[in-house]
């Protein structure tokens, strides 16, 4: 029995952090430009002071739209083959909401 509820604690603790990683920090920014390649929306957007770009599952969106981005991780030096482009930096999110 104390196995069991060692297990099912393990258990609660994984799914726990899954789901906290998955949700990630929210980025509200406007668009500046945006393309589409490969099933994936590419947005370049500014954030405050910050202008980067973030990519994530299609999804229409146009310059001047206001998005929120679920960040899941940055990568430095990202090569899209569908695009033939290099992004120096690029946040990859899991979703691409018009606020």
């Amino acid at each position: 029995m104390a196995k069991l509820a060692k297990l099912l604690a393990a258990a609660a603790m994984i799914v726990g952090m899954s789901s906290a990683w998955a949700q990630g920090k929210v980025h509200e920014a406007v668009v500046l430009d945006t393309m589409d390649s490969g099933g994936y929306t590419y947005v370049q957007v500014k954030e405050g002071d910050t202008t980067y770009w973030a990519a994530g599952p299609q999804v229409t969106v146009a310059k001047g739209d206001k998005v929120q981005l679920a960040e899941q991780m940055w990568m430095n030096k990202f090569t899209s083959k569908t695009l033939n482009r290099t992004f120096d930096k690029i946040m990859f999110v899991g979703e691409i909401a018009k606020k």
